[in-house]
């Protein structure tokens, strides 16, 4: 006697034809009630194959139907049906279908998922606006480390200079007049690294360079209004919660008594003359220091800027009040080596 598994196409009533040898074939079918059964077909009279009888049920000759079987199967062959009964033995492995998810389950899955999106929803805007101050600060550490090797590579001083609050009234660049327009929508908020000279440049004669486009810092983050233009030094603290320690820092305005081409190098204003505005910045020299010999600081704030039309200044609005100086972030480069790290309220 030979056994083999052996594999069909489905029909519409047997989906697969598991087990055949001379006498007996195992079907797996969906019965006429719409349950799953494990068919056994044979000859009348046939003994039940050794894997079936391994399975302990015992041998089922001349049964044409059991108590509780789905009515009925087509005459002419003995039937042995099943439902659900997987059929093990040394050879096959055969595991009983399973049952698909009821409505009922989905809909309580479903309010679940509904109970949890709703107790996380109110969070999502502080993730926000902590992911935006992240990214500012991690923005402004990167370039602020792109300016001091530019400076050393280059061997001339490189500047970030930043968009100033207050445009001019009385001319804008006729070549470049697209950007300078759109850079009055970063005021408090964009800056650009820009050398003066370049090495191998006759004195008097200065050929000044933009080193990087200009900057956008991300929404809802800009530049303390401090500390562009303030009534004097603005003393800020960060504390440390667990130790209690506190540390100060004393704030001053950009400088601005250098005049930069804006918004690019080769920007041209009326009478064809190179146009030049004062910019705040902060120099970054050859020798891997800043120009200022003082440290720097950049308190970055939280809120939006508001842009009046046909005006050159704009309005910062800070939400909460105060947050720049109460709730501070800030670059602070030391001037001896040029290097950044942030200043922040830490909680441990």
């Amino acid at each position: 006697m030979t056994n083999a598994p052996l594999h069909s196409q489905p029909s519409p009533r047997h989906l697969d034809v598991l087990w055949r040898d001379q006498s007996w074939t195992m079907t797996a079918a969906s019965s006429p009630c719409g349950r799953t059964a494990w068919i056994w077909k044979g000859r009348a009279g046939s003994p039940l194959p050794a894997a079936r009888r391994q399975s302990g049920v015992g041998s089922i000759a001349n049964a044409r139907r059991r108590a509780g079987d789905c009515p009925p199967y087509p005459p002419g062959a003995t039937y042995y049906v099943r439902s659900g009964f997987p059929i093990q033995n040394s050879k096959f492995n055969i595991q009983s279908f399973r049952r698909a998810f009821t409505v009922l389950e989905m809909l309580v899955v479903i309010t679940i998922i509904g109970f949890m999106a709703a107790l996380a929803l109110p969070h999502l805007p502080g993730m926000t606006r902590a992911n935006s101050m992240t990214a500012a600060l991690q923005q402004m550490m990167a370039d602020c480390a792109l300016a001091r090797q530019l400076a050393v590579s280059h061997r001339t001083t490189v500047y970030m200079v930043f968009v100033p609050p207050n445009f001019p009234a009385d001319g804008a660049p006729v070549n470049e007049l697209g950007s300078y327009n759109n850079l009055l929508a970063h005021q408090y908020g964009a800056y650009a690294l820009a050398s003066l000279r370049s090495v191998g440049d006759q004195p008097g004669q200065a050929n000044p360079q933009y080193l990087t486009e200009w900057k956008p810092l991300p929404d809802g983050v800009f530049i303390a209004p401090f500390k562009f233009a303030g009534p004097g030094p603005v003393p800020v603290s960060a504390i440390n919660t667990l130790s209690g320690t506190r540390n100060t820092f004393v704030i001053l305005p950009f400088p601005n008594n250098l005049s930069f081409p804006f918004p690019a190098a080769d920007a041209v204003g009326p009478g064809a003359t190179p146009f030049k505005i004062p910019l705040p910045y902060i120099g970054f020299s050859p020798l891997g220091q800043l120009t200022t010999n003082n440290d720097e600081y950049i308190p970055l704030d939280r809120g939006s800027v508001f842009y009046v039309t046909n005006t050159v200044a704009a309005t910062p609005n800070e939400a909460p009040p105060g947050n720049a100086t109460n709730n501070c972030n800030i670059i602070h480069i030391d001037w001896l080596t040029a290097r950044a790290k942030i200043e922040r309220n830490q909680q441990q």
